[in-house]
């Protein structure tokens, strides 16, 4: 200190995290309401200030520290912003102890605040830990090394500890904690668990119940004796505190629940008196069964009474009558309430009044047995759309998700385009399900709503390089570059490269779905391809395109111009004669059959999509129906008209489990009197439609002689439908989500059909030792009937680096002589 300069200083002092506190000694002690800052600092009131300097701090700079004070250099020092200074300096949470002192120089002053910075967190240990796995412990603590020790998130997550160890079924579980000190600058943080013996549940029952059976609540609730699985997998706990415990622990924050569970389903069931009591509780003897008794006064059974409005109504009472589930003398039901009031809420928010409340008033009548409604509603003011805020969107544009908006900015507020947004958003794809959220705020005024949406970007690019067997095309050779969010303009492309022993592929795709940022989908496809069908291969080099344009948000309507050059390769020198019980067929006509030649042709779609999302749905339908044309007139050397379509349906079952169903048809016909070429025929069987079955064996059969010596036996060709008829029924299940690998059983049916006259002699069944099954002669309704194969399988399904595998084993449930009675097949892409 300067001669002739005068220090007057004021403290305030906690105790450190240094000094190992314990739970009984909190380092994170609040700091008092007043600082006392000593009777010299209060002399010096009203000397100028002339500069603010700080001490003691290490990791925390100056300024930030400077940002928070309200005194200020060349302004009077006042005590109250003196006292200010000091909790907003205590508040940052990162010192220890803070003091100021004031240096008296002439006749200003020098401001010294002196702090001194709680520890830095060394390590974290935890000891007594068997029953729980370290990776589960550290999925719920959050204590971050080399971050300044906040006693109070310290003892939060100490009891999350606690809170996985009773979830886990540790019922008697304890967690302590203590800090030691490495310097004088970090501390190590421990975490002393006591495990004691895990409590299982051995018994739930339940006292009072007549109206409804045990078996029915005990099937709602989480509470409940261990599984075979449970006793099979173990008792893992989840990390989420919400989510219910592994079956056949014992966890008290469920049994709460449960207790509730237990009181709304008795309300959905009429019972509007319901009382549901505290469980009685019994520990066995050795601490490791926990025994449940859970009283239940169910009382009488209660129906709607009288239902009225009031307040500030749209329209007249009668038509908010009509929007209501309850009705007068129907049974109480408090999820017919909940369901009403959500319903009448939304009417007057999508009018425009986003801060309409509709409050339920109830009153029970113990005589009449009756729940009288009354619904007060509360409009407020109608509410315009000021902004739209798009937060987490780090690669797509913003214009690509603010077009799947149904609101913008000036529109009236509507609570059903708000979810419509949302659903429509999360429908493209490009973001995780759960993290596209829309919130609302508060705008300028009461006039205005701010919408905020919130997106979390999954990957949409791929990049593939790789080799492997498919069970149906031997080796593979794939290369390929694809982004289903084009620089994030929302725009799809890819280019494929494919060798394998079935097929060589050269592709290229691009689609925009909003053309020019119109209305307008384009799509354009080039390829150069040669596929093998057993007895012949499929040689094109072509390409298609194709205009879009929606008559809503689910349906669209497509043209598609085809162009492609189609050779056909038979491997041999033909086929010269056919098998005696049938009229031969001249060997000219079957040439005919494996003719190639220019295919230019129209094809007109309309398709329905409501899936919830394009690329991975679990809720919707997806409808296509279409009409392709290939004519003389469009330059096509073949001549034919193909229609059908197909119809997907997606539901989640409960849980993990997604239904998935698709039923499909085609037909083909031409007035060509050489009929329908192979290369435009249906030629099924595989993985890739009706499972179970070899690739491309189904369908009608040609029973003919090899080329060579006329005398050998008769052999057969896959001849190809003018009709198919397939349907595939499966459910998906996650195994292991973290890595990818999905589940799935299925159950397929389907087959293809001949409808012409040419390839038959009128001959049909079994007459001729050709099962109906594989018959080119079609009538009905016998052959549809009695022609169709079923099969049925498990699998499994792997997102994998290289693109989405598949691996199914399919059991044919009508079975042929020539037919495995179980066939392995894995391939690369996705199916429905």
């Amino acid at each position: 200190m300067r001669a002739g300069a005068l220090t007057f200083a004021a403290y305030f002092m906690v105790p450190t995290a240094a000094a190992q506190p314990t739970p009984e000694t909190p380092a994170d002690a609040a700091p008092p309401a007043a600082p006392d800052v000593g009777s010299g600092m209060v002399s010096l009131a009203g000397k100028c200030i002339e500069r603010i300097e700080f001490a003691g701090n290490r990791i925390i700079e100056s300024d930030a520290i400077a940002a928070t004070l309200i005194s200020e250099k060349g302004k009077p020092l006042e005590l109250a912003k003196l006292r200010e200074d000091i909790r907003a300096i205590w508040r940052m949470g990162q010192f220890a102890d803070v003091s100021v002192s004031a240096e008296l120089v002439g006749d200003s002053l020098v401001l010294t605040y002196e702090v001194r910075e709680r520890p830095l967190i060394h390590k974290v240990f935890i000891s007594g830990n068997s029953g729980v796995g370290l990776e589960a412990i550290n999925e719920v603590i959050d204590l971050k090394l080399d971050t300044i020790l906040d006693v109070a998130a310290v003892k939060t997550n100490r009891d999350r500890i606690a809170a996985l160890y009773r979830r886990s079924g540790f019922y008697l579980s304890s967690v302590s904690y203590a800090t030691k000190a490495v310097n004088d600058a970090e501390v190590d943080v421990y975490f002393e668990i006591t495990e004691q013996t895990r409590v299982e549940v051995r018994e739930v029952l339940f006292i009072g119940n007549n109206a409804v059976p045990d078996a029915e609540l005990r099937g709602i609730i989480a509470t409940r004796r261990p599984t075979v699985m449970a006793a099979l997998f173990g008792k893992k706990a989840s990390a989420d505190p919400d989510a219910p415990p592994p079956p056949g622990v014992y966890d008290e924050s469920a049994l709460s629940r449960d207790l509730q569970i237990i009181q709304a389903h008795y309300w959905d069931k009429g019972y509007a008196e319901v009382a549901v009591g505290e469980p009685q509780l019994r520990l066995s003897r050795d601490k490791r069964y926990m025994y449940v008794a859970i009283p239940i006064n169910e009382g009488p059974i209660y129906s709607f009474g009288e239902i009225k409005f009031s307040g500030e109504l749209l329209g007249d009472v009668a038509e908010h009558h009509k929007r209501i589930g309850a009705k007068v003398g129907a049974q109480f039901s408090r999820a017919v309430l909940a369901a009403d009031r959500e319903r009448v809420a939304a009417y007057y928010m999508d009018q425009g009044y986003a801060y309409a409340n509709v409050n339920p008033n109830i009153e029970t009548d113990p005589k009449k047995r009756l729940v009288k409604l009354s619904y007060d509603i509360e409009r407020g003011k109608k509410v315009f759309v000021e902004r739209i805020n798009i937060r987490g969107n780090s690669k797509t544009r913003d214009k690509v998700i603010r077009r799947e908006m149904t609101l913008s900015e000036g529109d009236l507020y509507s609570a059903t385009k708000q979810d419509i947004s949302r659903r429509r958003i999360q429908a493209l794809g490009y973001f995780e399900d759960e993290r596209v959220q829309i919130s609302t705020s508060k705008g300028s005024n009461d006039e205005f709503i701010v919408l905020d949406v919130e997106v979390a970007e999954r990957s949409t690019g791929t990049f593939q390089i790789g080799a492997g067997f498919s069970s149906d095309e031997a080796f593979i050779l794939q290369a390929q570059i694809a982004d289903n969010n084009m620089m994030g303009r929302g725009q799809a492309w890819q280019i494929q490269a494919q060798v394998s022993g079935q097929r060589q592929i050269l592709y290229g795709r691009f689609q925009d779905p909003y053309f020019l940022d119109s209305q307008w989908t384009l799509g354009v496809d080039l390829y150069n391809q040669s596929r093998g069908f057993g007895s012949f291969a499929r040689n094109a080099l072509g390409g298609s395109l194709t205009l879009g344009y929606p008559l809503s948000y689910e349906a669209r309507t497509f043209l598609t111009w085809r162009a492609e050059d189609v050779s056909v390769t038979t491997g041999g020198s033909g086929f010269t004669s056919f098998g005696a019980s049938r009229a031969p067929v001249e060997s000219s006509t079957v040439a005919n059959l494996y003719r190639g030649g220019f295919t230019s042709s129209l094809r007109a779609a309309f398709s329905w999509d409501s899936r919830n999302n394009r690329l991975f749905p679990s809720k919707g339908w997806y409808h296509n129906i279409f009409v392709e044309v290939a004519e003389k007139v469009l330059l096509s050397d073949n001549v034919f008209v193909r229609y059908g379509g197909f119809s997907r349906y997606y539901r989640r079952l409960g849980g993990p489990f997604v239904l998935k169903l698709n039923a499909e048809v085609g037909v083909t016909t031409s007035r060509d009197p050489l009929g329908v070429p192979i290369t435009e025929r249906y030629l099924v069987g595989g993985i890739n439609d009706i499972r179970g079955f070899g690739l491309r064996e189904l369908g009608p059969r040609l029973r003919t002689s090899r080329p060579g010596d006329p005398g050998q036996g008769l052999g057969e060709i896959s001849l190809g439908g003018n009709l198919q008829m397939i349907w595939n029924s499966e459910i998906e299940f996650p195994l292991l989500k973290q890595l990818g690998v999905s589940g799935v059983v299925f159950f397929d049916a389907g087959n293809a059909y001949n409808l012409e006259d040419r390839y038959c002699s009128g001959l049909s069944g079994d007459s001729n030792g050709t099962s109906i099954k594989f018959d080119p002669c079609f009538s009905m309704p016998k052959s549809l009937i009695d022609g169709i194969r079923t099969s049925a399988g498990f699998g499994f399904r792997w997102q994998s680096p290289i693109g989405p595998l598949r691996f199914e084993w399919g059991i044919p449930l009508d079975r042929q002589p020539s037919e495995r009675p179980i066939l392995f097949e894995f391939t690369i892409g996705n199916f429905l």
